[in-house]
Formats: C-alpha cells, sequence, structure tokens
C-alpha cells in the first residue's frame, strides 16, 4: 500500500511539474558541473554584492554559486512551484545563509546592480533582452547555452565536457 501512494504522489509532482513547464516553456534544468566551473572564474573579479540565477529550477547553481561566493548575496527566481519547493529544502538543509529563493518571475524585479546568471530557452531570453533595453540594466549576464538576438556577447565559451556547452557572456 505504501508503495502506491509513493507512486501516486511522484506522479502528482511530474503531473505539475509537467504543467507548470508548458505554462513558462520551459522544465527545470539543472547546470553541469562543468559549467558551473566555467562560471564561477567569471564572477571572481565582479565587484557587485549580489549574483542572481533567473530560473533557478531546483537551486543547484544558485546553491554552488553561494557556497563558493560566501560573502555575496545569491538569489534565485524560479516560477516551477516544485522546484522553488525543492530549492528551499535544500536551503535549509545546506543551512546556507547568503541564499535567498523566491517564486517570484525575475523579469517583474529589479535587476539593476548584480551579477545575472541564467539557463533560460530563446522565448525567455528575448523576453530578458527586452527588460534590459527598457530597465537599462548595466550588467554582467552569463548565459548557459542560448543568446540574445540583438546584444553581441563580450565573449563566448565552449564547455570541453562531452555535452559541449556554448556559454555566453554580455556586458549590458
Amino acid at each position: 500500500m505504501f508503495e502506491y501512494y509513493l507512486l501516486l504522489t511522484l506522479l502528482i509532482i511530474i503531473l505539475f511539474i509537467v504543467i507548470s513547464s508548458l505554462r513558462i516553456g520551459i522544465s527545470p534544468m539543472p547546470t553541469s558541473k562543468s559549467v558551473k566551473n566555467i562560471i564561477v572564474p567569471m564572477l571572481q573579479n565582479s565587484q557587485k554584492d549580489t549574483i542572481i540565477d533567473l530560473g533557478s529550477g531546483f537551486g543547484t547553481l544558485a546553491i554552488f554559486l553561494a557556497v563558493n561566493f560566501p560573502n555575496k548575496k545569491v538569489i534565485g527566481y524560479e516560477l516551477s512551484f516544485f522546484a522553488f519547493l525543492v530549492s528551499l529544502i535544500l536551503k535549509y538543509i545546506l543551512r546556507i545563509k547568503n541564499l535567498y529563493f523566491y517564486k517570484k518571475d525575475f523579469l517583474k524585479q529589479d535587476l539593476k546592480n548584480c551579477d545575472l546568471i541564467c539557463y533560460l530557452y530563446p522565448k525567455g531570453m528575448k523576453k530578458l533582452e527586452n527588460k534590459l533595453f527598457e530597465d537599462q540594466i548595466n550588467t554582467t549576464i552569463i548565459s548557459n547555452t542560448f543568446a540574445f538576438r540583438n546584444i553581441k556577447p563580450k565573449k563566448i565559451i565552449k564547455d570541453k565536457s562531452f555535452i559541449n556547452t556554448t556559454i555566453y557572456v554580455y556586458k549590458t
């Protein structure tokens, strides 16, 4: 009987993630370890006090950044309820004090004076690009896999792992 309830619970969670993914436009996707190891050195010399993970998913990248930058505030914005919930649970289990997760649309937040990290999708990148132009945000943006259409990257880095991910670095 326990297995039945466990299976039912897992199916409900998967159903909610699928519905949320259809509504948002993308499912929560984890950032590979090799990409995380490329992002950290790019942020080492930043004078910004805050790093924001736009669409933080299950929170693994934000957690990695918070651990590697204990003197910076790390914020993760996520719309998917279960991904957000997993993020909060991990934050409290790991007791990370400089990490904050919010179930909010990052497009409605103030993104100025911080470093932005994202692993979005083409439509999400277009929406972010529009916000950058509207709000005239002057910051560094590191994008995993997806590029802006109208902003030229300052640097393009290829992950040398078998995944061969492209990372775009922007200064707007």
